[in-house]
């Protein structure tokens, strides 16, 4: 379950406040106080949840073995749905009312016999439901590099985001704070020195807006870096070699460069709503008339494939421009026989991976907050335009590093 194998997918957060640096004793009974069961309160919404082990949806004994792997800690939130479906209880709602028809011998039920037969059938239904007739269980994965404060979440709803922010808090007396596109590019400004550019940053737009159209975000909200973000990516990789360098950070340890590729899937969403989404599904999908077509209707990537490859690994997973979410990762094959150490290294590739998106998110935005970003938006608008091409003489525009 969990991180161990497949694909993953996941949204990350950072942790701050006073949680363990490494897994001991004292985080192993602050898990085993907040796992799933232990909790004697009745959810007023129906829904039960806690911490349960990566080895199965009924496990809760935990221990140091089951959940630790090097820096990382790997447990799972358990989510039940306590209630039945509405289809299920617009039936027993029909049946309560056809037994009062057959009975009365009535062609039709008064507004109080309606009302009856409603009751009857909520009733049954939570009688039910207390015996568990009605119960849908969820598991999502966590990951917790302890080492970086760094969290790793495998749903994407926010539904379950709110559970996994109340479960967390109430264990560790920790918070944490979605890394989003905004909230990512906040941390990068800040020490850069352009917290203030970052602040007064107004949506780039590749064409010029139609009569009439008004801006779309609101203000203070600066996600729309995440969606200019994929669409320098597509710009440098398409004016460029298909490498863009890495700039060390004194923090990681990366590789000096990455060889990119966009693929599989690209979707372009209008900056002013007016003229809805493309989703395109293909090898080389920003090779495709309808991508151009796109740029040139005021469109911008919000979703794409990406294809990274860095000292002799590769990795391909599917970026969200706003929230920074990973979909879809496939991680290097791990040839490590034992459990532990073969998920510990592959919660290690999918530190990597996002290390190297927030490097390459921190180049782009350090030329969109710096001076050089009148220069870059006119140069990715005559991109946009078919001005300049990977045939065209004129080099793209690098960051000085």
């Amino acid at each position: 379950m969990g991180f161990a194998s497949g694909r993953v997918s996941f949204r990350r957060y950072h942790v701050q406040g006073r949680m363990p640096r490494r897994i001991d004793d004292a985080l192993i009974t602050r898990l085993r106080n907040n796992a799933f069961g232990t909790s004697t309160e009745a959810s007023a919404d129906g829904v039960e949840h806690g911490w349960i082990t990566p080895v199965h949806l009924f496990d809760t004994a935990f221990d140091t073995a089951k959940v630790s792997a090097g820096r990382f800690l790997h447990v799972m939130l358990r989510i039940d749905r306590l209630g039945p479906p509405a289809n299920i209880l617009r039936s027993y709602r029909r049946i309560e009312e056809l037994a009062v028809l057959a009975a009365s011998g009535r062609p039709t039920l008064s507004k109080a016999q309606r009302r009856e037969a409603k009751e009857a059938a909520v009733d049954r239904a939570d009688k039910e439901t207390k015996t568990g007739a009605f119960r849908r269980i969820t598991a999502h994965a966590v990951v917790i590099d302890l080492e970086n404060s760094t969290l790793y979440f495998s749903a994407m709803s926010n539904a379950a985001h709110e559970r996994l922010t109340q479960l967390f808090g109430h264990t560790f007396d920790a918070k944490l704070t979605p890394l989003s596109a905004a909230e990512v590019a906040a941390r990068f400004a800040e020490p850069a020195g352009l917290l203030e550019a970052y602040h007064d940053a107004l949506p780039t737009h590749l064409v010029e807006s139609p009569e009439g159209a008004a801006e779309t975000s609101a203000a203070g909200d600066q996600s729309f870096l995440g969606r200019e973000f994929l669409s320098w990516l597509w710009y440098e990789l398409e004016t460029g070699d298909g490498t863009l360098e890495l700039t060390p950070d004194g923090r990681t340890q990366l590789p000096t460069e990455v060889a990119i590729l966009i693929d599989k899937t690209l979707q372009l969403d209008c900056d002013y709503e007016q003229n809805g989404k493309d989703v395109l599904h293909a090898d080389g999908p920003t090779a495709l008339p309808e991508a151009k077509a796109a740029l040139r209707m005021g469109k911008q990537p919000t979703r794409m494939g990406l294809v990274l490859a860095a000292d002799g690994d590769d990795y391909a997973l599917t970026l969200d421009a706003t929230g920074l979410g990973v979909r879809g990762l496939k991680l290097p094959d791990v040839d490590e026989p034992q459990p532990q150490a073969r998920l510990e290294e592959r919660c290690a590739h999918v530190a990597n991976v996002t290390a190297i998106l927030d490097n390459l998110f921190a180049t782009f935005l350090k030329t969109r907050l710096g001076e050089e970003a009148p220069a870059l938006r006119e140069e990715m608008r005559a991109w946009a335009r078919g001005e300049v091409s990977s045939e065209s003489s004129a080099a793209p525009l690098r960051v000085a590093r």
